[in-house]
């Protein structure tokens, strides 16, 4: 397991980019492993995405441990698990914003409606008007047949 850190490398490693995010930047008291980040940036290929899988990892693992209270010394592990639970949720909302991925409504126009029809690679939709009109094991009795428009006289006026 190895930890790294170069400030001149950030610009240009996502690895370097995450450490920064997340704020482990100190050699002697280091937090999650290269591994660990590469493992997250292959999980989400944003930086924002991976820094926050890595600070919500942090909090996991820093809410398992007990707050102590020594003589001189008090260790509340518990507000560092919330600062970085707090940190994945605003990295998390910075890797959805920059997502590049935008809301899209289609068939808005009658023009736009046929040419998304016609589309030979698009997928067909699960049901259609008219679905349900299976007669199967038995066909309708009576006046279920289709109906006659209304403009127009049936074969029963012709006697």
């Amino acid at each position: 397991m190895t930890w790294t850190y170069s400030p001149a490398s950030v610009a240009a490693s996502p690895m370097m980019q995450v450490r920064y995010l997340v704020g482990d930047t100190v050699a002697t008291d280091p937090l999650v492993q290269d591994e660990e980040i590469n493992f997250s940036l292959s999980q989400r290929p944003s930086i924002y995405g991976a820094a926050a899988m890595v600070c919500r990892s942090l909090s996991a693992r820093l809410s398992r441990e007990a707050d102590t209270v020594d003589k001189d010394l008090r260790t509340t592990l518990s507000a560092r698990a919330t600062a970085f639970s707090r940190r994945a949720a605003e990295y998390e909302n910075k890797a959805v914003s920059r997502s590049g991925a935008k809301p899209f409504a289609g068939g808005l126009s009658i023009a736009d409606k046929i040419n998304r029809e016609n589309d030979p690679d698009r997928v067909q939709p699960g049901f259609v008007l008219g679905g349900d009109t299976n007669y199967l094991p038995v066909a309708p009795v009576g006046n279920e047949g289709t109906p006659q428009p209304l403009n127009q006289p049936d074969d029963s006026d012709n006697v």
